[in-house]
């Protein structure tokens, strides 16, 4: 009697593909519920309830990508590239900056729109500016350096939708949290 080896449940089409459909759309919305809650709480409460559920959709799309490998199952379809591409879309058009800071090119201006031009405000503004710089840009960097992963895990692919959502959130909520910090008006 031969005994059967079966697959591993992320490369099987209907187990891998309903598993990633709830993975990122439960990402996905989570994301979006968790951002507009989080919205003026602390860092410490807003950053890991918008990082948790694009890590754990990534967590499944590598776990997916390494049973694809080890299984040596033929690559994914080329359109699900639209998946990454939707991301990346979605990271340059998502607002992070708060709309009364939008045309404020830097700290000294930023403070003056808060109506406080002190050297703490200057301090506080600059570090929230290069966070929220770093963090938006730490975000495409991961988008764009999942792209390989795409041809092997269609989660993979699809995950990068999340991981847009929580960066942009992210790197919106460090120029939030000057708003709340200053009590400006509409924060």
């Amino acid at each position: 009697m031969t005994q059967v080896q079966s697959r591993p449940f992320l490369t099987q089409p209907w187990e891998g593909g309903v598993t990633g459909w709830i993975v990122v759309l439960g990402a996905v919305v989570i994301e979006l519920a968790g951002g507009a809650v989080t919205n003026v709480m602390s860092m410490a409460v807003a950053a890991p309830v918008l990082v948790a559920p694009a890590a754990i959709a990534l967590g499944f799309g590598v776990a997916q990508w390494l049973q694809m490998r080890s299984v040596h199952d033929e690559p994914v379809h080329w359109w699900h590239f639209a998946g990454a591409a939707a991301a990346l879309f979605t990271w340059v058009v998502w607002p992070v900056t708060p709309s009364v800071l939008q045309s404020v090119p830097n700290a000294r201006y930023a403070c003056t729109v808060l109506y406080t031009a002190t050297p703490a405000c200057l301090a506080r503004v600059g570090s929230a500016m290069t966070d929220s710089r770093v963090t938006w840009w730490v975000t495409g960097a991961l988008i764009i350096a999942l792209l390989p992963l795409v041809r092997r895990s269609k989660i993979a692919a699809w995950a990068t939708i999340p991981i847009a959502f929580g960066g942009c959130q992210l790197a919106a909520h460090f120029l939030e949290l000057l708003l709340v910090h200053y009590n400006f008006p509409g924060a």
